[in-house]
């Protein structure tokens, strides 16, 4: 869930969580050839020592061949002890792997600290520079509000006043091209709250069958100039627990995408129901439209992703509106899932919403 919310966040967490284990298997590695060379150094001192005794205890005159057979003792007058260079030899190879092993740790363990502080440098940097466009399309996006709305109000007049076919026609298509601006607005200005976490969320009951249709009814001229049809399946008495700004623009956005698949793959049909199950309700949205890779699934509720942009027919619009579906659905404790059986078959996005405990 972390990583498709803020995924620089993830990524920083998971550096850093590979750093520390990283270093605590280097310093291990280390302590533990340590530890070896140390403990085999010993372990031949011990059987030098274990051999000097036992050739003083079983001396019997070949003092020549004991000390063929074992060169690492000094025998005089009856009596073997260890010499000092074996000893000294010993201490040598041992303290020449110590070193060694040291060396190599610590240059493999300075290697790994500067990777990861580069690798945390551009992430950061990364981020600041995803910080700062973020800002950028906030302030843009604030800045074309004041006059799409301008434009509109202006069209919305001009249907008023004049009477001419032309001018209601021409008037017509101001109103609807603002509306698509302000459709575009209000995503990216949605896009960035979501992704600095500050859209809030307060769940209440509310009706099913009302949302949908107010929904339907936002969207109704655009399908009826496009020959699409809509038909809603939904009970009266269904109700979900959700925030009702956050609800509907998930709706919203499901049905505004399944008209676009329609009219890019020459659909006609719209089909809406819901369903009661386990404490869920599921809302299914179907088109006959342009549809998508069964392999694409996931892919769709990604940001920038838009039907047909494989095929290279691509949607109206800029990408947004399933991954703000998809982002709201998470933050409100629903789940959703898309199918289509491939392109030009049409797609369904299911919904599976908390039902409301007054049910």
């Amino acid at each position: 869930m972390l990583l498709m919310r803020e995924p620089v966040k993830a990524l920083q967490l998971g550096f850093l969580a590979l750093l520390i284990i990283s270093a605590a298997q280097v310093a291990w590695w280390i302590a533990d050839h340590v530890n070896h060379s140390r403990n085999v150094r010993d372990r031949f001192a011990a059987i030098y020592d274990a051999d000097a005794q036992a050739v003083t205890a079983a001396y019997g005159g070949r003092m020549d061949r004991f000390a063929e057979l074992l060169p690492y003792l000094q025998i005089e007058s009856g009596l073997a002890t260890v010499r000092v260079e074996a000893i000294d030899a010993l201490e040598q190879e041992a303290d020449s792997r110590i070193n060694r092993f040291n060396w190599e740790g610590g240059f493999f363990l300075l290697v790994l600290i500067g990777g990861m502080g580069v690798l945390t440098r551009t992430i950061r940097r990364d981020a600041e520079l995803r910080r700062r466009q973020q800002n950028f399309l906030a302030a843009v996006s604030h800045e074309f509000k004041s006059p799409i709305a301008s434009m509109r109000l202006s069209a919305e007049t001009l249907l008023l006043r004049v009477s001419d076919p032309d001018s209601q026609r021409l008037g017509q298509r101001i109103l609807d091209d603002g509306e698509r601006l302000l459709r575009m607005v209000d995503n990216l200005l949605e896009t960035t709250r979501l992704e600095e976490g500050r859209h809030t969320m307060e769940s209440e009951p509310v009706a099913l069958r009302e949302i949908v249709m107010q929904c339907i009814e936002a969207i109704a001229e655009r399908a009826r100039l496009s020959g699409i049809a809509i038909d809603a399946q939904i009970p009266d008495k269904l109700t979900v627990a959700a925030d009702r700004a956050a609800f509907e623009t998930v709706l919203r956005n499901l049905l505004d995408n399944a008209l676009k698949a329609c009219v890019a793959g020459e659909g006609s049909t719209i089909q809406v129901s819901a369903s009661r199950s386990d404490g869920r309700i599921a809302i299914t949205v179907r088109d006959d439209g342009l549809g998508f890779p069964p392999k694409d699934a996931a892919a769709i509720f990604e940001k920038f992703h838009r039907l047909g942009d494989e095929l290279r027919r691509t949607t109206p619009g800029t990408g947004l509106g399933l991954y703000i579906v998809k982002r709201l659905v998470e933050l409100s404790g629903a789940t959703i899932e898309a199918a289509s059986a491939g392109p030009g078959t049409g797609a369904t996005v299911t919904v599976h919403w908390p039902a409301a405990e007054t049910q």
